[in-house]
């Protein structure tokens, strides 16, 4: 009777168990693959909240900057109308310093 080597018993045992190991590796490609997709979701889902985080603050920033504007300009319409020469005169002068830093 004709007894196997070892590295044929090897080779055979590897036979043997490989359609299980190609089951697994197949398993785990399968697991990857969803594991991707789930931390892809993920991320874009942390990518929209963000953006939308962003979004919310620079409006509010935004209606803030305006009624800030709003109410300087109100305030500044009212100075002109209580004091209109004194107003021209300002008007003037940064007029008269504008036109010297330019030219020279």
């Amino acid at each position: 009777m004709a007894t196997k080597s070892p590295k044929t018993a090897v080779k055979v045992k590897a036979a043997a168990l490989n359609p299980d190991v190609q089951t697994q590796i197949e398993a785990l490609r399968t697991d990857i693959a969803l594991l991707a997709e789930a931390v892809k979701g993920q991320a874009v889902q942390t990518v929209n909240e963000r953006a939308a985080t962003a979004r919310a603050v620079a409006t509010e920033k935004a209606d803030v900057a305006k009624e800030k504007y709003d109410e300087l300009t109100t305030r500044a319409e009212a100075q002109i109308k209580e004091n209109p020469l004194t107003s021209i005169a300002i008007a003037v002068g940064a007029g008269i310093l504008l036109g010297a830093i330019t030219r020279g």
